[in-house]
């Protein structure tokens, strides 16, 4: 602030007003500006000091853009007709920017001298603009927001507003109660916005607007909203990031069962090596001996250790050929011929166990991309399985073979009518060392090792049940050689 009469109350009490208040005493100088004043025209700091003429005031305005020259003809006509009458003001009309405008009142005071006072004035017309372009940036935010977002009423639900995003989402319901899939949980989210006026990340099932249920993550916070409780909620939809998830639990599980599989390879190759010499050993004599004491009364017993002992080799090869992780042999072969060397190998089986193996293949199928040896293990292994199940429970007494080819792959399907699987057990018969057969009649090893030969394959195995009682369907998908 510049002032003439220093410790002059005068002096505090303009520095104290709002308003730009600016004094020229009888000479038509400057003799006092508080700072409000000096801030309005920041281009003329270096004018407004005690003893600046009033014309030099208003020439240097307009020559600094800090004033109109309208302005300042006014302005000048008034002090030109000042008569120094006490009473009478005159006041004019800057325009400002954004809307608003400055009001200049210019007065006598009893020295002779005169005050020239400054204020702003926001222009109603130009405020009601402002609001609207304020709600107009809004709504075009609110638009353009990819969030769901939705207001609505406490009380009865009624939605006062929805985002594009939201009518995609939920669709266009007048309630916010139809974009709950459940009724409780809508009246859990409500329960625990009151108290604290927000909820965070609360997991509920939602619906689309066909009607489909999907699972949501809502967010909320209660407002007054023109003298009522309302609602703004945002609402996500999980689908994605939930099948995300579980795609990666699964590859979680695959690496498990991959790192389960090559610590499994590790001790069974041991196992199988250290069985192995002790083992030739014991079907080499129990066929000397079978030769020896035929029809002998001992035959029947050598019989039984000869079945037992060539059990063990067919489990000692298994483990062999899940250790040794052997390179495949991929060749083009008939599908038919592996499905006959595996028939072929289980038909003693079938017999003693009183089963029939229906083919359900007889027409020519394109040439699949296989190890042959593999492969028929595999059908081997799945053959034997059925048939131990119908044996061992008395349920059933048919397998069914059918091929069928769709798109790059061939398709072959077995089925039998025995007792089934389980389907709480379903998801682990494929893990290592998961059996369900009694103590030494399983080792859990087959199945895995199917999966793994398939996969090698880039192919696949699935098991399709019906549950207990029911019988149970392996299916297996090969590549065709030539797709």
């Amino acid at each position: 602030m510049s002032q003439v009469a220093d410790g002059s109350a005068l002096n505090d009490i303009v520095e104290f007003l709002e308003q730009g208040v600016a004094v020229f005493d009888a000479e038509a100088n400057l003799s006092l500006a508080n700072s409000t004043f000096c801030a309005m025209y920041p281009a003329l700091s270096d004018i407004l000091r005690p003893g600046t003429p009033w014309s030099i005031f208003l020439r240097e305005a307009v020559n600094r853009g800090a004033m109109p020259l309208l302005t300042s003809q006014q302005l000048e006509l008034m002090e030109a007709n000042f008569d120094g009458a006490q009473g009478t003001t005159d006041i004019v009309e800057m325009p400002s920017s954004q809307g608003r405008s400055a009001v200049l009142r210019f007065g006598p005071l009893s020295d002779g001298g005169f005050v020239l006072t400054q204020s702003i004035r926001m222009d109603e017309a130009s405020g009601n603009d402002a609001a609207r372009e304020a709600e107009l940036l809004l709504r075009k935010v609110l638009e353009a927001c990819p969030a769901s977002l939705t207001m609505s009423r406490v009380a009865d639900g009624q939605v006062i507003y929805r985002s594009p995003a939201a009518t995609e989402l939920l669709g266009t319901a007048k309630s916010s109660f139809a974009h709950f899939a459940q009724v409780e949980e809508r009246a859990d989210f409500v329960t625990l916005l009151l108290p604290d006026a927000k909820v965070d990340n609360l997991r509920v099932t939602c619906l689309r607007p066909d009607g489909e249920a999907f699972p949501a993550v809502i967010s909320a916070r209660l407002i007054d909203y023109r003298g009522e409780d309302v609602i703004v909620a945002s609402i996500e939809d999980l689908t994605t990031e939930l099948a995300v998830q579980d795609e990666l639990d699964r590859q979680k599980e695959r690496l498990f069962q991959s790192e389960k599989l090559s610590a499994l390879g590790e001790l069974l190759a041991g196992i199988a090596h250290e069985l192995n010499n002790p083992l030739s050993i014991i079907v080499g004599n129990t066929d000397i001996l079978q030769e020896e004491l035929e029809s002998s009364p001992h035959e029947q017993r050598i019989d039984k250790i000869s079945q037992a002992a060539y059990r063990c080799v067919r489990i000692i090869r298994s483990f062999l050929s899940l250790a040794r992780q052997e390179r495949l042999d991929l060749q083009p072969l008939d599908p038919a011929r592996i499905i006959r060397a595996a028939a072929d190998a289980v038909s003693v089986d079938l017999k003693a166990a009183k089963v029939q193996l229906q083919h359900g293949c007889s027409q020519s199928y394109p040439e699949i991309l296989a190890d042959e040896v593999q492969l028929t293990q595999v059908l081997i292994n799945l053959l034997t399985n059925a048939i131990h199940a119908i044996q061992e429970t008395g349920t059933g007494n048919q397998i069914d073979l059918n091929c069928t080819q769709k798109r790059k792959m061939f398709i072959l399907r077995i089925t039998d009518n025995g007792p089934g699987v389980d389907e709480a057990i379903k998801k682990r018969i494929f893990d290592p060392l998961f059996t369900t057969k009694d103590a030494g009649k399983g080792t859990g090893v087959g199945l895995a090792f199917c999966q793994r030969i398939l996969l090698a394959h880039k192919g696949q195995i699935r098991l399709e049940s019906a549950g207990l009682g029911n019988g149970a369907s392996f299916v297996l998908e090969v590549p065709l050689a030539h797709p």
